[in-house]
């Protein structure tokens, strides 16, 4: 399936990790130049090898960033057009509130991360927005963790937010509709990552317990009985950048093998 994608220029941030790794990739192999930017250096530049084979070197714009500055957003916004002479999609990954209870750190410093994540997520969209509009496309995918309300192990300002995120970004989507801009939230369930399993070997860790076994309760928590892919987020991603996706806007995908639907009454 072609999915009208060649030429197109994407930013794609948290290039370095796993889950951006695989978004990226996949909007290469369908012909989208990229930025790709990333907090870490050393995993960018490793990514950054890995996003040369399936494009060419001159496709590809490494940027490390501190995408929590402003002028980190603007500077990565305006290498990447002066680069590719357009700005298509933009890939984002919020920092998400690590788990724990709130009683783990103070409440001023659990707001201050809600506020600053919130905040770079909202100047780096706006950011690109002129962009879009000039060439009357774009698409902006917000890509975030599952968090499951129904369960004790989320801490509030987790699910506060996903909440807060989601509402922003439908509200984009509303005003961006008139210039053929779609706006979506993807929410990916529990993947087979580097930091997932960092994750677990801490938790098991703290309780004292196997990492085996938390990783078989993980896979229990889930209808389908496995993690996901990153590769299967990157392939959603690239999906709703395409111009098959022209008419889904505002929308929250979840793509988790079913947990929701199973913590839903």
């Amino acid at each position: 399936m072609d999915l009208g994608l060649n030429e197109r220029v994407a930013i794609v941030c948290g290039a370095g990790g796993d889950v951006g790794r695989s978004v990226a990739l996949s909007l290469a192999a369908e012909g989208v130049k990229l930025a790709v930017c990333d907090y870490h250096e050393d995993e960018l530049r490793g990514a950054e090898m890995d996003f040369a084979r399936v494009a060419t070197q001159r496709n590809i714009l490494a940027l490390p960033a501190d995408l929590s500055e402003n002028r980190s957003i603007r500077r990565v916004v305006r290498d990447t057009f002066n680069r590719f002479g357009q700005v298509d999609i933009l890939a984002l990954q919020p920092h998400c509130i690590p788990p724990g209870q709130p009683r783990d750190d103070s409440e001023d410093e659990r707001g201050d991360e809600l506020e600053r994540s919130f905040r770079s997520a909202l100047r780096l969209s706006r950011e690109v927005i002129p962009y879009m509009k000039q060439e009357h496309w774009g698409r902006i995918i917000n890509l975030m963790p599952v968090h499951a309300p129904q369960t004790d192990a989320n801490p509030p300002l987790s699910l506060a937010q996903q909440q807060y995120l989601i509402g922003y970004f439908k509200t984009l989507a509303d005003e961006l509709g008139p210039f053929n801009i779609t706006v979506n939230t993807l929410l990916a369930g529990p993947l087979d990552t580097k930091e997932l399993r960092r994750q677990l070997q801490e938790q098991a860790a703290a309780a004292n317990t196997d990492p085996a076994a938390l990783v078989k309760q993980t896979h229990r928590s889930v209808p389908m009985s496995r993690l996901g892919k990153p590769e299967e987020v990157g392939d959603l991603a690239a999906f709703l950048a395409s111009e098959r996706a022209a008419y889904l806007t505002g929308g929250v995908i979840s793509l988790d093998g079913g947990l929701l639907q199973k913590l839903r009454p």
